[in-house]
């Protein structure tokens, strides 16, 4: 039984998919971390005022659809009878992913993957086997979310 659970969250397809996969996975003493990582061109500093969110609003719209996407997500597991805590930091996905496995101690990271084409793969990487190549732990992709 995998007692640490970290899932990756981007608000994409696969977002119920996902959940669906933890709720089936997660034991009574799983600790369920719902991970959700921002872009560091867009993540404001821990002390920004309310100047700074005035000057960079695509910043906040970022932050804030995060926020959203965490908490439809540990509302939804809550329902389910699942109790997760949240993590927004900011960086790139995969490193953050397996950076935040690693000082979790996750025996299991959850993920979603976007199904791209081999040109899409070229111009945008896939966070998904990025995770895969340097996961300190399992990686459990799903795939059903988005065909």
């Amino acid at each position: 039984m995998f007692t640490t659970l970290l899932v990756a969250l981007d608000g994409g397809p696969q977002h119920d998919a996902l959940l669906d996969l933890v709720t089936h996975i997660a034991g009574p003493r799983s600790r369920v971390h719902l991970l959700c990582v921002i872009d560091p061109g867009f993540a404001l500093p821990p002390d920004a005022g309310a100047a700074d969110r005035r000057e960079y609003p695509a910043a906040v719209g970022q932050r804030s659809q995060a926020e959203a996407a965490l908490a439809e997500a540990m509302a939804d597991l809550r329902e389910r009878g699942v109790d997760a805590v949240t993590l927004l930091p900011a960086g790139d996905p995969g490193e953050v992913i397996s950076a935040q496995a690693r000082e979790l101690g996750a025996d299991l990271i959850v993920i979603g993957h976007r199904h791209l084409s081999r040109l899409q793969r070229l111009l945008d990487s896939s966070v998904a086997q990025w995770t895969l190549d340097h996961a300190p732990c399992p990686v459990l992709v799903e795939t059903r979310g988005e065909r």
